[in-house]
């Protein structure tokens, strides 16, 4: 008898025993996937770089090569070195993409000025307190002595930008105030 109830409860044990399924991937390593196959290190990188509508190449490289609605848009970098209020730092300006009524509205600045619109990027300082903020952009391919307007776009209106200095592949500017920046190269 002694063994038949231990039988039983060997078997009820047994057969009330919860199965459980090997584990699934979670939706991290999911995402984590997808981010590496679009060439982000993880998923918060690729999550960042989605608000400002960056590729992973632009991202890690903090620049903007294509800008919806501007064709043949020269690419535009940004890698640190500001200037705030006359004082060198190792601060770094972030750029991001603007939508495509700001880009229509770059272009129409630079049909106003008799140019050519070569890009327009929105520029941010997180964590900056200046007055001015003198930023070396890159723009690459653009030529030595290039004549260079620059708009920004601030309050709904696009102002003049001081610029400082332009020389091959790069375009020196006093901004500020942060937001979008349009280059415009003159005839």
């Amino acid at each position: 008898m002694r063994k038949l109830i231990a039988l039983l409860t060997a078997a009820t044990l047994f057969a009330s025993m919860t199965v459980s399924a090997a584990p699934s991937p979670s939706a991290a390593a999911v995402s984590a996937s997808g981010a590496s196959s679009e060439g982000f290190r993880n998923t918060a990188d690729q999550e960042a770089a989605s608000t400002r509508g960056m590729t992973a190449g632009e991202y890690y490289n903090n620049a903007i090569v294509s800008t919806p609605g501007v064709a043949n848009a020269m690419p535009v970098g940004q890698g640190g070195k500001i200037i705030i209020n006359g004082v060198a730092t190792n601060l770094t300006a972030t750029l991001a993409k603007v939508d495509k009524a700001t880009a229509e509205g770059a272009k129409a600045q630079a049909g106003a000025l008799g140019g050519t619109l070569l890009n327009v990027v929105k520029v941010g300082f997180p964590g900056a307190n200046y007055n001015t903020a003198t930023i070396n952009f890159y723009l690459k391919g653009l030529a030595n002595g290039a004549k260079v307007a620059v708009k920004q776009f601030v309050n709904g209106v696009w102002v003049d930008v001081e610029v400082v200095e332009v020389r091959a592949d790069h375009v020196v500017l006093n901004l500020v105030n942060s937001g979008a920046v349009a280059f415009v190269q003159l005839p």
